[in-house]
């Protein structure tokens, strides 16, 4: 048991390690997502949504009522734009929010680790007698648990396809990372000869 819970804390900090170098280092996320306005039009935008978003929350625009519809007949013809406003200023940086969520952001990302050394440490001699079947063992759980979190995402809105590929050979890099540590240290007690990293 204190080898499985050393795997998964291991695991959980190479996790947060990768994310943190690929969500706020690294730029290519951030290029993926945004889209940049001329400044004149971002005056123009922000004015407007200054003095018509007031509250914290996710506003579709145009969102009618079947009411409202039928005194703007061009409605299902028009783009569909989602913001979200928090409440914050650039000043304030919603540090409070991160700091309330934190707590929770860390379960997410160590939790699965822990969950994998675990179901490592139950799995059959053939899996556990030797490394590379314990690394494709915790990569194949791996890819479930980042499958079943893209397919969240994209059922709350449509993704563009290079930023799903982003999600899907980053997933892919952090559990590889994470399975190789994690077969490191979750093995068969007194392994065999043939247990050992490879190099």
């Amino acid at each position: 048991m204190k080898r499985v819970l050393f795997a998964g804390l291991s695991g959980g900090i190479v996790m947060l390690a990768w994310l943190f170098v690929t969500n706020a280092v690294l730029p290519l996320k951030s290029d993926l997502i945004h889209r940049h306005l001329s400044f004149q039009s971002q005056v123009e935008t922000h004015e407007a949504l200054k003095e018509n978003v007031t509250e914290p929350g996710t506003y579709s625009i145009p969102y009618l009522s079947r009411e409202d519809e039928v005194r703007f007949p061009e409605y299902r013809n028009q783009p569909v734009f989602t913001v979200i406003f928090s409440g914050f200023t650039h000043g304030g940086g919603g540090g409070g929010s991160l700091l309330s969520s934190l707590p929770v952001i860390l379960v997410a990302i160590f939790l699965p680790p822990f969950l994998a050394a675990w179901m490592l440490s139950l799995a059959s001699t053939a899996i556990t007698s030797r490394y590379i079947r314990r690394v494709l063992f915790v990569m194949t759980f791996g890819v479930i648990i980042a499958l079943h979190d893209d397919v969240l995402q994209v059922s709350f809105g449509p993704l563009r396809e290079d930023y799903l590929a982003f999600l899907a050979i980053n997933h892919l890099l952090a559990w590889t990372l994470t399975a190789l540590v994690l077969a490191g240290i979750v093995k068969p007690a007194g392994g065999k000869p043939t247990d050992t990293m490879p190099g």
